[in-house]
């Protein structure tokens, strides 16, 4: 039976080459019941979810990974986050149907994709690369070849239950056999979406690559997790002023805000808000979710 909602790396132990398999299945269904999404929009939001955990345990580093495209289009947002603490969340919002055979940027109305790096080490990093071809695996590898990443290749698969993804990556060193990069790589290339979807890691694995040496290790579990918080409500309600904030609140009867990753919403009604302008430290506001 397949272990949901497992991040797996593995190595070929006679060439310089690792990998990673990821699969997200609850923490995947969890972000389809709260998108909305349906069709081709559901495809790409967990095709760049797949995308960003791939990529974020690829860099080893303390932080998180986001992909992201905005656009005037048919689907004018899509946003995927991946933490180097296994966790995923993401959004995307179609206002009018895709057309047939339409090209990202024109389902966009956009040109760019924009990868942002944050890492608790230093400054974040974003790397912006063109929407190209149909599928999201495109506008990515033009990422991985324009950047100074290590040559790297990756797979994706998505359906209302998973979103799956496959990576392969050539690290520095010499290798005895010269061949085995281009090899590997089409050997992966022989994978479905189904395989990549309903099989688990080491079945997949022996069947791509069952005549190399790989060492397989254990998988670290994925999760969906949100970082929105009563403080940084609060951060941005106080960024929008004190007069602004007073008008909403005349006109509303208090303000409130919905996270529109997890749906949590945070209310204040005119004692909170207040305190909020006068005091430094102000109790947290329980979220409530619908």
């Amino acid at each position: 039976m397949k272990q949901p909602d497992q991040m797996r790396r593995f190595l070929f132990e006679d060439n310089p080459i690792r990998g990673q398999h990821v699969s997200l299945d609850s923490s995947w269904k969890q972000i389809v019941h709260q998108s909305g999404a349906e069709g081709y929009a559901l495809q790409l939001l967990g095709e760049a979810l797949t995308a960003a955990a791939l990529l974020v345990e690829t860099l080893k580093i303390d932080g998180s990974v986001s992909l992201q495209i905005r656009g005037k289009g048919a689907i004018h947002l899509l946003v995927a986050e991946a933490t180097s603490r296994r966790t995923i969340r993401g959004i995307i919002r179609q206002t009018s149907p895709i057309g047939e055979q339409q090209s990202l940027r024109q389902i966009f109305d956009s040109d760019s994709l924009v990868i942002t790096i944050h890492n608790k080490a230093g400054k974040p990093h974003q790397g912006i690369v063109p929407l190209q071809g149909n599928e999201l695996s495109a506008a990515l590898q033009a990422y991985f070849d324009q950047s100074e990443q290590l040559p790297t290749r990756i797979w994706l698969a998505c359906n209302q239950d998973s979103a799956s993804g496959l990576l392969l990556q050539r690290l520095p060193g010499e290798s005895g056999d010269e061949d085995a990069w281009n090899r590997l790589q089409q050997l992966a290339d022989t994978t479905r979406d189904e395989e990549l979807l309903g099989l688990e890691a080491a079945q997949l694995l022996h069947r791509l690559f069952h005549e190399e040496d790989l060492r397989l290790f254990e998988g670290e579990a994925m999760e969906f997790a949100c970082t929105c918080s009563s403080g940084r409500i609060r951060d941005m309600l106080i960024s929008l002023g004190e007069s602004e904030v007073e008008t909403i609140l005349r006109e509303e009867g208090e303000v409130a805000v919905t996270c529109e990753f997890c749906n949590a919403r945070y209310q204040f009604d005119g004692v909170d808000l207040a305190l909020m302008f006068k005091e430094d430290d102000i109790p947290p506001i329980s979220p409530t979710r619908h």
